[in-house]
């Protein structure tokens, strides 16, 4: 009997409440055959209240990925899997893989992988929030030893208007916080809730710099950790070459 995920069955625990973006783009970067297990938390605003609520959440939910039987659990959401201290991320790595029963990764050490995989030196930061919330994203990485030289925000704070967000919208900030930044070897994306996929590739081939989303991160992070080994065209060097 075929099933759709017949190489292999993705658990991710999604923050917002609305999920629309993530979805999308997993569908069009991951290969046939890899389907995506998705419950959606209690994110409406980043609040430390709705980061809480999910932390409890996404704890509960990946025992029930794993009683699914699913190849691998993504814990998503980078404020929630450093809410506990970004140094941690490791010690709930293992304690949600042993309560659960599957291997298990998350959205922070996806990203924190990939960054590593292109070599990211100087890395220039853009996100769908307002720039109030730039050392929310950033903290973690610096805390994990990457040097986050600059941020540029979209000033999109809320799930409910992710969805409705232009898809050059990425390309746009990419291209004013390179300039802000010309040093900049890496514009990196966090939140895999806004639409940057499509703009991967134009962003490395126009502003000649590494392009690392979260949603990218997540989908490359899963195939590796499942044995996929498949290079991926069309959505940066992180998926065509590593």
């Amino acid at each position: 009997m075929s099933v759709y995920g017949y190489r292999a069955r993705i658990g991710y625990t999604s923050p917002p409440m609305l999920t629309e973006v993530f979805p999308i783009e997993w569908y069009a970067m991951a290969p046939k055959g890899m389907s995506l297990v998705v419950t959606s938390l209690a994110i409406l605003a980043v609040t430390t209240e709705a980061v809480d609520e999910s932390y409890q959440m996404s704890l509960r939910i990946a025992k029930e990925m794993g009683r699914s039987n699913v190849d691998l659990v993504v814990l998503g959401g980078l404020p929630i899997n450093a809410s506990q201290g970004a140094s941690k991320v490791d010690d709930l790595i293992k304690t949600v893989s042993d309560s659960s029963g599957v291997p298990v990764t998350t959205s922070l050490t996806a990203q924190i992988n990939a960054l590593r995989a292109v070599g990211a030196s100087k890395i220039a930061q853009a996100h769908p929030m307002s720039e109030d919330l730039d050392d929310a994203a950033a903290g973690p990485l610096r805390e994990h030893g990457f040097n986050v030289i600059g941020s540029i925000g979209a000033d999109v704070n809320t799930a409910y208007e992710w969805g409705r967000m232009s898809i050059e919208t990425s390309l746009e900030l990419a291209r004013q916080v390179k300039k802000d930044y010309p040093e900049a070897d890496t514009i990196w994306f966090p939140c895999p809730h806004w639409p940057t996929a499509e703009m991967l590739e134009t962003v490395e081939q126009e502003l000649g710099v590494n392009a690392i989303s979260a949603s990218q991160a997540i989908v490359w992070e899963a195939m590796r950790k499942v044995g996929i080994e498949d290079k991926i065209e069309g959505y940066g060097r992180l998926m065509r070459d590593f």
